[in-house]
């Protein structure tokens, strides 16, 4: 078993994205991919150096990594981590007058594999992608998920740059939308994304699939995914395939120089945090 995986930020800033992965005593392996929001909050509340989005996916790893088992379900993994958080942060968010836009969302991936030869089965909430490339050279969308906030969102970006905006000029524009978008993310009575103060059962996607000793696996949020939604230099296949032969690295650094070359495309972010976990299981 060979796991490789590339994570930058888009820039300065703390990387919201986070890619884990760990072993339970049975030899249960958990790979993990997360894709925290952008808060749409003017002030941080949670962490003021590292950002609540941040703050928020590396702490639900934790809780995660040290909850986590094999003997109970993704699903109830997922509430026991949640609560062990709020449990362990109890005095900071307690004290942490936030509104509801300013709660701290996240993507997220979860893929378990069993040491004992059993399928795979795969945790989704939110809008990153995983892929399955097989010895043919075939891709197999394992997540077929289309998030469907992102097309009206794009049909309001790019008629704010008709209008000349810029990217800090749209963000201000949008972000009305964007918040009123998060309070009913945080408040939906079947969330789906991850949040920190769910109002019922999330509302995963979830599967169930082999994985060959010759097969790959690809996770990804949607930041290194632009390279095939945002801007068209691959498909599917072509992306998973070019991963594997040219490397992550190589990857990355196309996606980088083509995003310092644009002004966003149809995006409310020019460049956005970028991750990717390439898995071989037979190496």
């Amino acid at each position: 078993m060979q796991i490789n995986i590339l994570s930058t930020a888009a820039g300065i800033k703390p990387n919201e994205d986070l890619a884990c992965h760990f072993t339970h005593a049975d030899g249960t392996l958990d790979v993990l991919m997360f894709d925290g929001a952008s808060s749409v909050s003017d002030q941080h509340y949670l962490d003021a150096e590292l950002g609540d989005p941040a703050w928020f996916v590396q702490q639900f790893a934790l809780a995660l990594q040290q909850t986590a088992t094999p003997a109970h379900t993704q699903a109830d993994c997922i509430v026991h981590a949640l609560q062990t958080l709020r449990t362990q942060h109890s005095s900071l968010l307690q004290t942490a007058a936030m509104p509801a836009y300013a709660w701290p969302i996240a993507a997220l991936s979860w893929l378990r594999m069993p040491a004992n030869g059993e399928e795979c089965s795969l945790y989704a909430l939110g809008d990153c992608k995983s892929f399955l490339l097989d010895a043919q050279a075939k891709v197999i969308d394992l997540d077929p998920y289309d998030n469907p906030q992102e097309g009206i969102l794009k049909t309001a970006v790019e008629e704010l740059k008709q209008q000349g905006l810029d990217e800090q000029a749209r963000w201000a524009r949008l972000l009305p939308m964007l918040r009123e978008r998060r309070v009913a993310q945080n408040n939906s009575p079947q969330p789906s994304i991850l949040c920190l103060h769910p109002q019922g059962r999330f509302a995963a996607r979830e599967y169930r699939f082999s994985l060959a000793a010759d097969e790959r696996l690809f996770m990804m949020t949607d930041g290194f995914y632009r390279l095939v939604e945002s801007y068209h230099l691959y498909d599917d296949q072509s992306l998973m395939q070019t991963c594997s032969t040219r490397g992550l690295e190589a990857m990355m650094q196309e996606l980088r120089m083509h995003e310092a070359g644009k002004s966003g495309g149809m995006t409310v972010k020019k460049a956005d945090d970028a991750t990717v976990t390439m898995l071989n299981a037979g190496q």
